[in-house]
């Protein structure tokens, strides 16, 4: 076990008028709990506004929770910041546009303390090699690559740190399919060269269905099924999966 969610539970403040005053709550997770296993890939699937993204902030400590808890197995994560990364969905927002590609993946070399500075450069190539670039990217800026290739800088980025686990939020929904389909087989690359865990959040069946171990599936803020992905695809035992899978067809 890497982590354990414990009914985790958030709500919103719903706001009106010029002051934003409170005009209500909207409950966004309603006791989701589950367990990660090491070196797994958990896939989160459900259509916009299941709670998929909500779940992952809380995890990351972006938000925090209403209620409930996160409780990680210090054996795997002894530095949060450095052993848990996130690779989000939009590669356009992910990069600093003035920042050069060379400083983007210098700076968490530095910020953790990976290797000395001397090394830095020849550490930022062999990353960018890993993930399909080349040594000619360092000097560039991001307005200067395509969706795809930010991605892989992106991920090159988040693999700087050493982590143990990548939370990874619609990490290839903004692509097109033949950069999806590339960068699927370089999660699973990596995923067993690092001996990485991932969290992998998606609203597409078939993506998920290639790349999780287990799925669960959100609906409104809950979790409704949870099972080995065979299973799911196999035999859903809930409606509303049924229909998701009914759906993707």
């Amino acid at each position: 076990m890497i982590l354990e969610a414990r009914d985790i539970s958030k709500e919103f403040k719903i706001e009106q008028g010029m002051f934003k005053s409170e005009a209500g709550r909207t409950l966004a997770l309603d006791k989701v709990s589950f367990v990660l296993d090491e070196f797994t890939t958990l896939g989160v699937v459900g259509e916009s506004g299941s709670g998929k993204t909500t779940l992952a902030k809380i995890l990351l400590g972006l938000v925090p929770a209403s209620s409930g808890e996160i409780v990680f197995n210090d054996k795997f994560i002894k530095d949060f910041r450095k052993d848990v990364q996130i690779i989000f969905q939009n590669p356009y927002n992910s990069l600093d546009p003035k920042m050069r590609i060379k400083d983007a993946l210098y700076e968490p070399l530095l910020i953790h303390n990976i290797l000395p500075r001397r090394s830095f450069r020849l550490k930022a190539t062999e990353l960018l090699n890993r993930v399909g670039l080349d040594e000619s990217a360092l000097e560039r800026y991001p307005v200067q690559f395509s969706g795809g290739q930010r991605q892989r800088i992106c991920i090159a980025r988040a693999i700087a740190c050493e982590p143990k686990l990548l939370v990874l939020d619609e990490p290839i929904s903004s692509l097109d399919l033949t950069i999806q389909a590339k960068l699927l087989e370089l999660f699973l690359e990596l995923k067993r060269e690092f001996n990485l865990t991932y969290i992998f959040i998606s609203h597409n069946l078939c993506v998920i269905k290639y790349i999780a171990d287990k799925v669960m599936v959100m609906h409104q803020g809950r979790v409704i099924e949870e099972a080995s992905s065979s299973e799911i695809f196999a035999s859903p035992s809930q409606e509303y999966t049924r229909e998701l899978l009914e759906a993707a067809k």
